[in-house]
């Protein structure tokens, strides 16, 4: 074995380090972290790109050197495993340092203390890293340097971009890329998605260091050969079983590798309407009061008016119904977002459940018109900033036929009618 300061790994770090944090800095919003440690380290995913080609090139370097060699390198007195190990390690721990660093950045920008539960995403990660180290120790096993150390680069990338592009869900969790997709305020991330990439990068694992260790220079070729068709049969079975039991796990999984927050982790205020935030959403401070005052600007003029307001995933509860308006809500929203999301919420949930008729169009146009007004008027009411822009026919009406108009549409909306345009027997 080379030493520690000749090992590719170590002089490649610096290179992917950079690159890796150049990306994260450009193309991250850390905003989208706050207060959620499992958002920031599901977001530290981008950098799975530069962790793993990193582990997978040095190890391409590393291993063709050996094989180049024929076995010199490799101390005779340790057992096969071991060598492997010793021949892993380095880019394995550069990977992860890549990794880990993307992480701690994120994690510092959430603000809040990491969960235990994030270090399962971090296993993962790790794992990942691991599989494609062994994919390169595989191509340096049996491939002259000039292939094996391209072959690598390519491999390795065209694996992830594909995993992380193709429309078929469940493979996109196969790599990990997607994880980013996680999470927003009100949810957790789907830990299937991490079991998925865990148990494929950890059989794959295996499986490309079982198919790396049918190519044994220095044994004698009759053990060699006895040898070599058992490693080849078992190497391609794990990989095969780490493709089909990532898939299964992830059968289920869609697009964003996340789960909506279960009612008991919101906490609900003693206003009214009483408005209920969860933990995430309130690390940004509490201002619960400041929802319920943009609700009940617009109660007060005849809107329906809520028991309770929830920042939750679902979309199943109305308020004519089961006397829920559900609302968006960000840690990061300043007091104007703050207003403009609760008051969008009567036009938010008149889309959430738009009747299914010839006039879509119209409807979808009529609900886009009533949120331009509620959330101005709200502004006004709570933040005294004044409404304007309103776009005509609308601008033209006085404010009581604007309100006049606005619980009319409604109105008519909820019960699956057009409502008539502003100033037009409105």
């Amino acid at each position: 074995m080379y030493p520690l300061a000749k090992r590719p790994s170590v002089w490649l770090l610096p290179l992917f380090l950079v690159v890796a944090l150049i990306y994260l800095f450009s193309y991250t919003e850390m905003e989208s972290v706050r207060g959620s440690s499992q958002a920031a380290v599901a977001a530290a995913s981008t950098t799975l790109l530069f962790s793993c080609l990193l582990s997978s090139v040095s190890s391409a370097v590393e291993s063709s050197r050996e094989h180049l060699s024929r076995g010199v390198l490799d101390a005779a007195s340790r057992n096969y495993f071991e060598r492997v190990f010793f021949r892993l390690w380095p880019s394995v721990t550069a990977g992860v340092i890549v990794q880990f660093t993307s992480a701690i950045i994120l994690l510092l920008n959430s603000k809040v203390i990491p969960q235990l539960s994030d270090a399962l995403i971090l296993l993962g990660y790790v794992l990942a890293i691991t599989a494609h180290a062994a994919f390169g120790n595989f191509l340096g096993q049996w491939f002259h340097g000039r292939f094996s150390i391209p072959l690598a680069l390519v491999g390795s990338y065209v694996f992830l971009a594909f995993t992380g592009t193709t429309s078929f869900f469940p493979l996109h969790y196969l790599s990990g890329m997607t994880l980013n997709g996680c999470c927003m305020a009100a949810q957790n991330i789907n830990f299937h998605a991490i079991w998925a990439l865990i148990v494929f990068s950890a059989l794959a694992t295996t499986g490309f260091i079982f198919l790396a260790g049918t190519n044994r220079p220095l044994e004698k070729k009759r053990n060699s050969a006895a040898l070599s068709s058992g490693h080849r049969a078992t190497g391609a079975l794990l990989i095969l079983a780490s493709v089909s039991t990532g898939l299964w796990l992830g059968k289920d999984l869609e697009g964003i590798p996340a789960v909506a927050m279960s009612d008991e982790q919101f906490e609900c205020s003693n206003t009214r309407p009483q408005v209920c935030l969860n933990r995430v959403q309130l690390s940004g401070g509490d201002r619960r009061m400041l929802v319920a005052q943009s609700i009940s600007s617009l109660t007060k003029i005849g809107f329906p008016e809520p028991q309770r307001v929830t920042a939750s995933m679902d979309t199943d509860p109305t308020v004519e119904e089961d006397g829920v308006l559900l609302t968006a809500f960000e840690p990061s929203y300043t007091d104007e977002q703050v207003v403009y999301a609760a008051a969008s919420s009567y036009a938010s949930a008149l889309a959430n459940h738009l009747c299914d008729s010839d006039d879509f169009d119209q409807q979808f146009a009529m609900i886009q018109l009533l949120q331009e007004w509620s959330t101005g008027y709200a502004q006004e009411q709570v933040l005294g900033i004044p409404s304007v822009g309103l776009e005509q026919p609308l601008a033209s009406l006085n404010r009581d036929q604007q309100q006049t108009w606005a619980l009319g549409a409604y109105g008519s909306l909820a019960r699956c009618e057009v409502p008539a345009k502003p100033g037009k027997d409105s």
